[in-house]
């Protein structure tokens, strides 16, 4: 029981340390709360660079003002120190302003510097350029706007110097290292077209970026062509020291050559034979190869010809696809409207682009074109076929026998078929552009004149729904 009371006062005594450093690193927060965002906004103003001298001595002030924080002195002095470093913070801000005037131009060339690397590539000058570039803010922190200004622009000239040499010795550092192997070991005497080639692409590359130093892809491009050719030298030149050597390394190098030819061949079913030298089997496995590069194009352009061919039939399967399925739909409207009608009262026609409704069950009392109450109904119906193909234009069509006058037969047809363009008018609020009416008369005939039941088909009224306006 003993014990256990010494482990809690021991746990609550971490506990009220803890509390204790926790509140006092709180109060220090607020202590120096202030000053560490005026020295926060000195560090990212880049003052280290711009206005050192002021920099250094607000920093070390402010250090100094933690370390005595942390011992416990007078809070009097300790806040003449951050008030002290507060003031090199604002003096620096002051110089900062100043230098991105006065040194534009030397702050714009060594942001160049700092991104292609200099202080990697090119040391000794950035190193010279930053040394020139200090006195320059120095002479702005005692107020020296003039020489400050000439310090710059030597800054400047140095700075640019060293971006240039930096972007070259970054793009060509791997080519001189490649040409630099290869004069190691005789390539400028045992290869000297390979490596006189690598020379003239490295001063090329040279040349070209010192024209346009911001022509790096250009640059990249030339440069690891020298390399390749400076790595090839140094192969040539080891490889023709080695047949120095000894003798019997050219029959060596003859053979290799040969095992070479005869894998490339086997890719062909061919044998080459060599009792004769090279050209014999070259010049065969060059046919082979010109032959499979023609067969390749006949191949790309059958397959360009397949592919249009199969693009076409699709292009016929999606239409056709399209047309049946419209006439699946437009067949399945022609059932509805059957299925609206009995067959004494219509008899729905399907012909081409139109469906006929002849209407069997609409009568007119001879010589009159007045529509009886008692075919309402049925002209309901007709009002429901029609809304089935909304979009469509509808004719509606007379048509009497040829008992009477002719053109008195034309005349009531017309009459009777305006009759029932009017109703379905006004009964559908249909555009007058929609609907037409016309009377034949006597001289569309369904039936035979000579019967009274032929007569009485004679005597009607189709309603054409046109499809190919739909």
């Amino acid at each position: 029981m003993k014990k256990l009371h010494l482990l809690f006062m021991a746990v609550w005594a971490l506990i009220l340390i803890a509390q204790g450093a926790t509140a006092q690193s709180s109060a220090k927060d607020k202590f120096f709360a202030d000053y560490e965002v005026i020295v926060n906004k000195m560090q990212a103003d880049n003052a280290e660079v711009l206005s050192p001298g002021n920099y250094k001595k607000a920093i070390a002030l402010f250090e100094e003002a933690n370390r005595a924080y942390e011992e416990k002195e007078s809070t009097r002095e300790i806040r003449e120190m951050l008030e002290e470093s507060a003031s090199y913070a604002r003096k620096a801000a002051e110089v900062i302003k100043l230098a991105h005037v006065t040194l534009e131009s030397a702050i714009e060339a060594r942001d160049a510097a700092i991104e292609a690397e200099a202080a990697l590539y090119a040391a000794r000058l950035w190193e010279e350029a930053e040394d020139v570039f200090s006195r320059a803010t120095e002479n702005l922190e005692d107020n020296d706007v003039e020489d400050a200004r000439e310090y710059g622009d030597e800054a400047e000239q140095l700075y640019r110097q060293a971006e240039l040499l930096a972007i070259k010795n970054g793009i060509l550092g791997e080519a001189r290292d490649a040409i630099g192997v290869a004069r190691d070991l005789d390539a400028a005497e045992l290869a000297y077209h390979t490596f006189s080639d690598a020379q003239n692409l490295l001063a090329q590359t040279e040349k070209l970026l010192e024209g346009n130093r911001y022509a790096r892809e250009e640059a990249m491009e030339k440069a690891e062509k020298a390399a390749y050719q400076g790595r090839h030298a140094a192969y040539l030149a080891k490889t023709i020291k080695s047949l120095s050597e000894k003798e019997e390394n050219w029959e060596k190098l003859i053979l290799k050559f040969e095992e070479i030819l005869t894998e490339i061949g086997s890719q062909f079913n061919y044998v080459p034979e060599f009792d004769q030298g090279f050209d014999s089997s070259v010049k065969n496995i060059s046919n082979y190869i010109m032959k499979l590069k023609e067969e390749k194009k006949k191949l790309i352009a059958e397959n360009g010809r397949l592919r249009e061919e199969l693009n076409t039939v699709k292009e016929k399967e999606a239409s056709s696809s399209a047309e049946l399925q419209k006439k699946l739909e437009r067949e399945a409207a022609i059932e509805k409207i059957k299925g609206f009608f009995s067959n004494e009262e219509a008899r729905v026609i399907y012909e081409g682009d139109n469906i006929t409704i002849r209407l069997k069950g609409l009568t007119f009392p001879s010589g009159q074109y007045i529509i009886q109450p008692e075919y309402f109904s049925l002209l309901t119906k007709v009002q429901k076929a029609l809304r089935v193909f909304p979009e469509s234009h509808y004719t509606v069509e007379g048509h009497t026998d040829a008992l009477g006058n002719a053109r008195k037969n034309k005349d009531l047809s017309d009459q009777r078929a305006r009759s029932v363009r009017e109703y379905l008018m006004a009964n559908m609020d249909l555009d007058e552009n929609q609907i037409s009416s016309i009377g034949y008369g006597e001289e569309r005939p369904v039936a035979t004149n000579e019967t009274r039941e032929g007569r009485a088909s004679n005597r009607r009224i189709d309603i054409v729904i046109h499809l190919n306006e739909d």
